[in-house]
Parts: structure tokens; C-alpha cells; sequence
């Protein structure tokens, strides 16, 4: 029989929970936090690769688009610079997850 390190309560060898003060007799799972922060570093890193492919995607479509149309003297040709914007806007987002999944790290090796 082991006791309580909190309350001094004589305990059973396999007890999880002190009976006698409530407390827990494990200590925090580390392994657990570690798992949940690299899952999120995941998601971050994914959402971020995510946002470079649709970034890539809409400037290429905005100068193509803007290029073609504005030769032919159309006003329609001004979409081109509304997707290349959309593109600058998806690259700042991806950005942020980025950053987000460097400040995890940084708290996963912590």
C-alpha cells in the first residue's frame, strides 16, 4: 500500500484517485499534450499549403485573364487584377497559419 502525496491517506497500489482528498494520483500526460499540439501544427501547416496552391492558382488565372482581356481594349480585363488581389490576400493567409505553426513548434519543444 502506497499513501497519498497530498492528504497522507493510506492507498491502494493501483488507485487513481485519492479517496480520501480527491486528488489525482497521475501525474499530466505529456505525451497526450504533445500529440494534441502536433495535430494542430499539422492542420496549420495544412491549411497554410492550402492557401499557397489557391494563391498560385488566382494570380495565374488574374494575369492571364487581365492580359488577354485587357488587349482586346475590354473593361472586363480589370477582373484580372481582382483575382491577382484575392491571390496577395490568400498568400497573407497562409502567412498567418505558417506563423501559427512555428509558434506551436516552439511550444511543442518547450
Amino acid at each position: 500500500m502506497t499513501h497519498c502525496p497530498y492528504c497522507g491517506q493510506r492507498l491502494y497500489e493501483d488507485a487513481i484517485i485519492c479517496s480520501a482528498c480527491g486528488a489525482s494520483l497521475i501525474g499530466e500526460d505529456t505525451g497526450w499534450q504533445a500529440l494534441q499540439i502536433q495535430e494542430k501544427i499539422d492542420e496549420a501547416k495544412q491549411r497554410a499549403n492550402i492557401r499557397i496552391i489557391s494563391a498560385i492558382v488566382l494570380v495565374t488565372i488574374g494575369m492571364v485573364a487581365g492580359g488577354v482581356l485587357c488587349v482586346s481594349s475590354n473593361a472586363i480585363g480589370f477582373f484580372g487584377v481582382a483575382f491577382v488581389c484575392l491571390g496577395i490576400g490568400c498568400m497573407a493567409s497562409a502567412g498567418r497559419h505558417e506563423l501559427k505553426a512555428r509558434r506551436l513548434q516552439k511550444q511543442l519543444k518547450l
